[in-house]
């Protein structure tokens, strides 16, 4: 049995039954958890897997197999709400699992430090103190880590990527895929790239400013009723429809979301999917929004064949100029006018980065392989791929 707090106020008891594989959760007070599960007082149950507002702080990929062998050897058998249970006592958010939130016992390591650190096995050593207290989700290496920021001397809780041999120089991609996505106006939380080049470091974006709380956030994945096993359901389309029935101010929310889509095709990131665009909102519901940009990396220069997340206009492929337009007239119900304008923005922020990564090849001779080829499909965005759309990248772009 976990006890469940919305905003530190004592929402109700999730059980888990095992023999039905049920997932049973029932308010005991009228402090609303979630944007899809209102107070009532029939059960929520949910068959075989956790509810998607439960689901989101389960671990995938590289953190999901050190927890899952962890676990396994403890219990001697694992499941997500045995994962659930592990990682509630450090789950600090707007949803918590106990009414007061302990200090965290680990080291508390300082933002300047991790940063300008030279140690080779950092990340090793974060994973080790910190991995089985993540709940946070996505394939790439990551840890959530709090850390010490000299400046304000407060402690947040910071998510710290590294990447593997598969995916060379991923922390740089993301660095660059953020920085262009900044450029373009779009709100994105703060982040940095150590200065050995090996980590990027973006701070959790669902606090509170000057306040010691936390909005609620829920994915689309989990608003469309969806565990993590169905990100890639779904359309652009579909998410627009939900910016305009839930924001509280969607004319922004869905202007940002047209450039948001933009961004992830001039960028070529294939991984637009329905766990990277969510809503945050306030403990009252009255104010909600979408959420600012992340997990943007562009995905073809691993994988060319690679193509977007979700589907536009019924199809998976890297639209062109024209098609994308016509995205922001008839689903972000933007003025043509303003479409053009927010789409030349766009253009303005990927030539930018492009004058970025030049000058970072410059001085970091090791990355200009890498560095040329991200500049070559970025060259193709904004050339071939402004007047036709393709299925995938052509041969020789990398």
């Amino acid at each position: 049995m976990l006890k469940i707090f919305a905003n530190k106020k004592f929402s109700g008891v999730l059980e888990y039954d095992e023999e039905k594989r049920e997932f049973i959760f029932n308010y005991e007070n009228d402090s609303p958890l979630s944007l899809i599960m209102p107070y009532r007082f029939k059960s929520y149950v949910s068959k075989y897997n956790l509810h998607p507002v439960f689901d989101m702080n389960i671990p995938e990929g590289y953190l999901f197999l050190l927890l899952k062998n962890m676990l396994i050897k403890k219990y001697g058998k694992i499941n997500d709400f045995i994962i659930l249970k592990h990682l509630s006592d450090t789950i600090d958010g707007y949803l918590t699992y106990k009414n007061n939130i302990e200090e965290n016992k680990n080291t508390i390591f300082d933002l300047e430090e991790i940063l300008k650190s030279k140690e080779q096995d950092l990340f090793s050593k974060l994973v080790y103190d910190f991995f089985s207290k993540s709940a946070i989700s996505g394939v790439q290496p990551k840890v959530l880590v709090p850390l010490k920021d000299r400046v304000t001397l407060s402690i947040k809780e910071y998510i710290i990527k590294s990447f593997s041999d598969e995916f060379p120089h991923l922390a740089e991609n993301e660095y660059f895929c953020m920085k262009a996505t900044a450029y373009a106006g779009i709100k994105t939380p703060k982040f940095w790239l150590s200065e050995n080049k090996k980590l990027f470091v973006i701070e959790k974006f669902t606090y509170i400013k000057n306040n010691n709380e936390y909005y609620g956030f829920e994915e689309f994945c989990g608003l469309f009723g969806f565990t993590r096993e169905g990100k890639y359901n779904g359309s652009y389309e579909k998410i627009t429809k939900a910016i305009s029935r839930i924001s509280t101010d969607n004319e922004k929310d869905l202007k940002d979301f047209f450039k948001m889509i933009v961004m992830s095709y001039l960028l070529k990131n294939g991984d637009a999917h329905l766990k990277n665009f969510g809503i945050l909102y306030t403990s009252d519901f009255k104010t909600r929004f979408l959420a600012p940009a992340y997990d943007v990396v562009n995905t073809v220069i691993y994988m060319p064949n690679d193509k977007p997340a979700l589907s536009l206009f019924g199809k998976k492929i890297w639209f062109n100029k024209k098609k994308l337009l016509q995205f922001g007239e008839e689903f972000c119900f933007l003025d043509k006018e303003i479409v053009l304008e927010e789409f030349n923005i766009c253009i303005i922020a990927i030539e930018k980065i492009k004058k970025d990564i030049e000058s970072y090849i410059q001085l970091n001779p090791d990355f200009t392989e890498y560095g040329n080829k991200f500049l070559n499909v970025l060259n193709f965005s904004l050339d071939d791929n402004i007047n036709n759309s393709y299925k995938e990248l052509p041969d020789g772009i990398l």
